[in-house]
Protein backbone atom coordinates (compact mmCIF):
# COMPACT_ATOMS: atom_id res chain seq x y z
CA UNK A 1 0.00 0.00 0.00
CA UNK A 2 1.58 3.52 -0.98
CA UNK A 3 1.87 6.38 1.47
CA UNK A 4 -1.06 8.14 -0.49
CA UNK A 5 -3.50 4.52 0.21
CA UNK A 6 -2.32 5.31 3.33
CA UNK A 7 -3.26 8.47 3.93
CA UNK A 8 -6.61 8.51 1.97
CA UNK A 9 -7.35 5.19 4.28
CA UNK A 10 -6.99 7.05 7.31
CA UNK A 11 -8.83 9.82 5.96
CA UNK A 12 -11.75 7.79 5.13
CA UNK A 13 -12.02 6.32 8.60
CA UNK A 14 -11.42 9.53 10.17
CA UNK A 15 -14.75 11.01 8.32
CA UNK A 16 -16.57 7.88 8.47
CA UNK A 17 -15.96 7.32 12.03
CA UNK A 18 -16.77 11.10 12.75
CA UNK A 19 -19.97 10.88 10.98
CA UNK A 20 -20.90 7.25 12.01
CA UNK A 21 -20.30 7.60 15.91
CA UNK A 22 -21.00 11.62 16.05
CA UNK A 23 -17.79 11.83 18.34
CA UNK A 24 -14.77 14.00 18.11
CA UNK A 25 -13.02 11.43 20.37
CA UNK A 26 -12.89 9.09 17.56
CA UNK A 27 -11.09 11.52 15.74
CA UNK A 28 -9.01 12.41 18.36
CA UNK A 29 -8.35 8.58 18.81
CA UNK A 30 -7.23 7.72 15.63
CA UNK A 31 -5.06 10.52 15.05
CA UNK A 32 -3.19 8.93 18.19
CA UNK A 33 -3.36 5.76 15.67
CA UNK A 34 -2.12 7.52 12.55
CA UNK A 35 1.52 7.34 13.12
CA UNK A 36 1.14 3.43 13.50
CA UNK A 37 -0.08 2.81 10.28
CA UNK A 38 3.75 2.20 8.72
CA UNK A 39 3.72 -0.51 11.01
CA UNK A 40 0.32 -1.84 10.86
CA UNK A 41 -0.35 -2.08 7.43
CA UNK A 42 -0.49 -5.02 5.25
CA UNK A 43 2.30 -4.37 2.57
CA UNK A 44 5.52 -5.75 2.09
CA UNK A 45 7.40 -2.61 2.49
CA UNK A 46 6.25 -1.95 5.92
CA UNK A 47 8.46 -0.53 9.35
CA UNK A 48 9.84 -3.42 11.76
CA UNK A 49 8.88 -1.58 14.32
CA UNK A 50 6.42 1.02 15.32
CA UNK A 51 7.88 5.12 15.86
CA UNK A 52 8.19 6.66 19.03
CA UNK A 53 5.47 9.41 17.66
CA UNK A 54 3.37 5.48 17.65
CA UNK A 55 4.18 4.39 20.97
CA UNK A 56 3.59 7.69 21.95
CA UNK A 57 -0.08 8.05 20.68
CA UNK A 58 -0.73 4.59 21.86
CA UNK A 59 0.80 5.02 25.54
CA UNK A 60 -1.42 8.28 25.32
CA UNK A 61 -4.67 6.19 24.67
CA UNK A 62 -3.68 4.00 27.49
CA UNK A 63 -4.52 6.60 30.13
CA UNK A 64 -7.77 7.91 28.73
CA UNK A 65 -10.83 7.76 30.70
CA UNK A 66 -13.51 6.47 28.61
CA UNK A 67 -12.56 2.65 27.58
CA UNK A 68 -15.57 1.55 25.51
CA UNK A 69 -15.47 4.91 23.52
CA UNK A 70 -11.71 4.05 22.65
CA UNK A 71 -12.78 0.36 22.12
CA UNK A 72 -15.93 1.48 19.73
CA UNK A 73 -13.47 3.68 17.56
CA UNK A 74 -10.39 1.18 17.18
CA UNK A 75 -13.29 -1.24 16.23
CA UNK A 76 -14.17 0.41 13.37
CA UNK A 77 -11.06 1.25 12.14
CA UNK A 78 -10.17 -2.22 12.20
CA UNK A 79 -13.01 -2.88 9.91
CA UNK A 80 -12.13 -0.14 7.97
CA UNK A 81 -8.25 -0.39 7.16
CA UNK A 82 -6.24 -3.68 6.26
CA UNK A 83 -3.93 -3.52 8.57
CA UNK A 84 -2.32 -6.29 10.25
CA UNK A 85 -4.45 -7.87 13.22
CA UNK A 86 -1.63 -9.84 15.13
CA UNK A 87 0.83 -6.76 15.01
CA UNK A 88 -1.92 -4.11 16.17
CA UNK A 89 -3.06 -6.53 19.07
CA UNK A 90 0.84 -6.46 20.00
CA UNK A 91 1.03 -2.95 20.18
CA UNK A 92 0.82 -1.91 23.14
CA UNK A 93 3.02 -4.59 24.41
CA UNK A 94 5.31 -3.59 21.63
CA UNK A 95 5.14 -0.14 22.87
CA UNK A 96 5.73 -1.01 26.79
CA UNK A 97 1.68 -0.01 27.63
CA UNK A 98 -1.54 -1.38 28.72
CA UNK A 99 -4.29 -0.70 26.81
CA UNK A 100 -7.50 -1.72 28.63
CA UNK A 101 -9.67 -2.96 25.51
CA UNK A 102 -9.98 -6.75 24.64
CA UNK A 103 -8.13 -8.53 22.43
CA UNK A 104 -7.90 -5.83 18.95
CA UNK A 105 -9.98 -7.83 16.07
CA UNK A 106 -13.42 -7.04 14.59
CA UNK A 107 -15.65 -8.69 16.33
CA UNK A 108 -14.26 -7.42 19.69
CA UNK A 109 -16.85 -7.14 22.44
CA UNK A 110 -16.69 -3.68 23.82
CA UNK A 111 -19.79 -3.89 25.56
CA UNK A 112 -18.04 -5.57 28.34
CA UNK A 113 -16.14 -2.90 29.17
CA UNK A 114 -16.22 -1.09 32.61
CA UNK A 115 -16.19 3.02 32.16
Amino acid sequence: MSHVTKIVAFLVIVLVSESAMGAPDCVSILRRIDPCLPYLVQNPGREDSPSKACCDGVTTLSIMPNVKDECECIKASVMLTPVDLARFAALPSVCGTDLKIPTISGDMDCSQLNM
